[in-house]
């Protein structure tokens, strides 16, 4: 990382901070009760482990329908691996957990073309998007309805979830829109900017074409892959039933369910912190509080599923170094 720049700067200072806010959470709760606490957990991070490798692949799969349906087809086990290298680096980035996305249609470049590529990944990511705002309105709905919620907890969830819901539908906007009228737009506001994407106006016209390919056949083609994401994000759902259980600490499913709710919307507004350090453990101890659990039961779920996290971020970078490994790239380039 050159930390000459500011961007650099400023990514190794919110790191920091939210490093900062991490030890500090751990330190005033105590290591001794972490310690206990993980230890209890031990061999069930086999269990979580492959929630989280079930959630990739019902991601991938999802995907590989959408390539599947519209496009050319693309081998699943590439789509898994890929899913898995991507949320890895949006896991390091500070960037809305789409930095990793930007990257699948390069990764799969040798199989399709970007003119392809590039539409599949936004419909994905448009369907997981709607799939999401799905599930966090149904959580806040059960929560709402069901649990006894703060004022402080109940307004910010509903702000969220409408900030939410408002960019799920820019983002379906700008795509029936075309990515050359925006461009155009936008190119006229910065010197030299036209004359770029004029250059480039056959490939913007083929990834529109492609776009609207996408929107105007039949949606019938879009529901597995909503539901799979839907189940995906249920999964973790389950996987707070299971720590909690553990723990000692047990929940029901609608507990459960706004647990998760509040730590997604969360850390959807914390994004610009990388890996959401401090901030996702602060959310879960502020939200199992909210249910009457301690804050070292809340704290404790935060660091067994980062810990759960951060094996899957190693995964995606050894899978990521053994993909530049296995297909070098050639002279000159």
């Amino acid at each position: 990382m050159n930390l000459k720049s500011p961007r650099s700067w400023i990514k190794a200072l919110l790191t920091g901070v939210g490093v900062l806010l991490f030890f500090y959470l751990v330190r005033r709760i105590g290591f001794k009760t972490l310690g206990a606490n993980l230890s209890r957990f031990g061999p069930w991070f086999l269990l979580t482990c492959l929630l989280g490798a079930v959630y990739f692949l019902l991601q991938a799969w999802a995907w590989w329908l959408i390539q599947k349906g519209f496009f050319r087809r693309v081998p699943l086990r590439l789509l898994f691996r890929i899913k898995i290298i991507s949320a890895a680096i949006n896991l390091m980035l500070p960037s809305a957990s789409l930095g990793g996305d930007a990257m699948r249609a390069f990764m799969i470049k040798k199989n399709v073309p970007l003119k392809e590529g590039i539409p599949s990944v936004l419909f994905d990511k448009t369907v997981e998007f709607i799939a999401s705002t799905f599930f966090l309105i149904c959580g806040f709905f059960l929560g709402l309805f069901t649990l006894r919620l703060p004022k402080t907890l109940t307004i910010p969830l509903i702000i969220s979830l409408g900030i939410t819901a408002t960019g799920t539908l820019l983002l379906i906007l700008a795509q029936k829109i075309g990515v050359k009228r925006i461009l155009m737009r936008l190119g006229a506001l910065i010197p030299g900017g036209r004359g770029w994407i004029e250059k480039r106006e056959s490939h913007l016209e083929a990834l529109d074409q492609n776009l609207r390919l996408l929107y105007t056949r039949s949606n019938r083609k879009a529901i597995l892959p909503f539901v799979l994401h839907v189940l995906g994000r249920l999964l973790g759902t389950v996987e707070v039933l299971i720590i909690l259980a553990v723990l000692r600490a047990p929940v029901n499913f609608i507990q459960a369910f706004f647990i998760c709710t509040v730590v997604t919307v969360g850390n959807s507004i914390f994004f610009i912190l990388p890996g959401q350090w401090g901030v996702m453990e602060s959310i879960h101890i502020l939200v199992l509080q909210s249910l009457g659990y301690p804050a070292a039961i809340g704290l404790s779920l935060s660091v067994i599923r980062r810990i759960r996290s951060l094996i899957f971020v190693g995964l995606g970078l050894i899978l990521f170094a053994w993909g530049k490994k296995k297909s070098p790239r050639p002279e000159g380039s």
